[in-house]
């Protein structure tokens, strides 16, 4: 019966477009229809079938679904009798379903379902062909609500399509529809895995939900993980700032650690809005920085992020201006001393002045010397250092540098380090 495959074809091409899922482009070409050919059905069965596509040409949806009721009466039916009667019955259900418009829920939808499960269930439906049946079956189910139906058809998409990047992200968006938030973020990284094997970009929305999932579900496992891969594959300043404020807000961090943060967030261009350059500038001047604090509140007038005549920014303004002569003309003999010193604490802190004001190199040289001298939290140390190898443009010293830190959130930060340096240009 090649006629009744040829509508059974045109069928399933409708059914995709209604529910939503796309149809795979072979599918758009009739010769490359669900494999039907050989099929023997026995005269009883291709008399009632017969009888439906008559009934259905002429408008009678009814009489045709009769008729197809009447062929699955038939007693010792064959797998393909079954097979055909369902392709028929499929016919009825997409002509049923274009007759209802836009009605809600579609009167066809558990008739298509049927007929679907029905054809898979013969073991007849084509490899090639197998996954656009479950597409579909799991669009059906998603659309009544049944999300554990529709999880099951995906999932068994993805098992016979594991490579396909937009069903397995479909199934991490089933996952979190059912609150399944650790799964969800699993399986979306999946799909990040098989569109990168693909050759083909990955969407930065993807990247976006697995971070926001992991971090509203609390999924500290995963937080980092999907904030470094969001800021490695998409390093604008938005998802910097989103990444390094997230890092920072679940770490209770101390002023040190925050301005550790806030020194990469002015880095990576991702302080944003009066909070953030406020609180840099704060944090600087609070910890004796005053050249730092002074450059952050001039970067974020110059941003238009301060209001240069707020009380606020005209008092911190005035506090740091008036310390910044001395305490610059104060660095040489700092400098001096700090070598002589015993342990490294003075260097380490003369360090962050040097730093502060952009003299990098300098700052540098006098982290080195806090290491060697000793008494200082190393990995702030070498976090410090490799931050102002980094900046100086000294990739392989930074590298180096930053490999040496091993413990908790400066651990974390020295891989946001690595991943900025990384996408410097030479």
């Amino acid at each position: 019966m090649p006629k009744t495959t040829r509508q059974m074809i045109a069928a399933l091409l409708l059914l995709g477009t209604a529910t939503g899922f796309a149809v795979p482009a072979a599918a758009a070409k009739k010769e490359e229809a669900p494999k039907a050919s050989g099929l023997k059905l026995s005269k009883p069965v291709q008399a009632a079938l017969a009888e439906a596509q008559k009934a259905q040409a002429a408008g009678d949806l009814p009489g045709a679904l009769a008729k197809v009721r009447a062929a699955e009466a038939v007693p010792g039916v064959t797998p393909d009798d079954v097979y055909m009667t369902n392709a028929v019955k499929l016919n009825v259900a997409i002509a049923t379903r274009t007759a209802a418009g836009t009605a809600t829920p579609n009167p066809a939808d558990p008739l298509l379902e049927e007929a679907l499960n029905g054809m898979i269930a013969t073991g007849k439906v084509s490899t090639e062909d197998k996954p656009k049946f479950i597409r579909n079956l799991s669009s059906l189910a998603l659309q009544r609500g049944d999300y554990n139906t529709a999880t099951k058809h995906m999932e068994e998409l993805v098992a016979l399509t594991p490579n396909d990047a937009d069903a397995v992200a479909n199934l991490a968006q089933l996952y979190q529809k059912q609150k399944q938030s650790g799964k969800a973020v699993e399986t979306l990284n999946r799909a990040i895995a098989a569109r990168k094997a693909s050759g083909q970009p990955v969407d930065e929305s993807w990247y976006r939900s697995a971070l926001g999932i992991a971090y509203d579900s609390k999924l500290a496992a995963q937080i980092q993980p999907s904030a470094i891969a969001l800021v490695t594959a998409y390093p604008n300043p938005v998802n910097w700032r989103d990444a390094l404020v997230i890092l920072r807000d679940s770490s209770k961090l101390d002023d040190q650690g925050n301005l550790d943060v806030m020194r990469l967030m002015a880095a990576a261009g991702a302080l944003n809005g009066e909070r953030d350059f406020a609180e840099y500038a704060e944090t600087a001047s609070m910890k004796g920085l005053p050249g730092e604090a002074k450059a952050a509140l001039a970067a974020g007038k110059a941003k238009g992020a301060l209001n240069a005549t707020k009380p606020f920014v005209v008092e911190l303004s005035k506090t740091v201006d008036g310390k910044v002569a001395a305490d610059r003309a104060a660095l040489p003999g700092l400098d001096r001393e700090s070598r002589a010193a015993a342990n490294g604490k003075a260097a380490l802190g003369t360090a962050d002045a040097y730093f502060g004001y952009g003299d990098y190199a300098k700052a540098a040289d006098l982290y080195k010397v806090a290491l060697t001298k000793g008494s200082v939290d190393a990995d702030t140390a070498n976090l410090r250092l490799g931050a102002a190898l980094a900046r100086s443009g000294d990739k392989a010293g930074a590298t180096a540098a930053l490999g040496n830190v091993h413990a908790g959130t400066r651990a974390t930060l020295a891989q946001y380090w690595l991943i900025w340096l990384g996408q410097q240009k030479a």
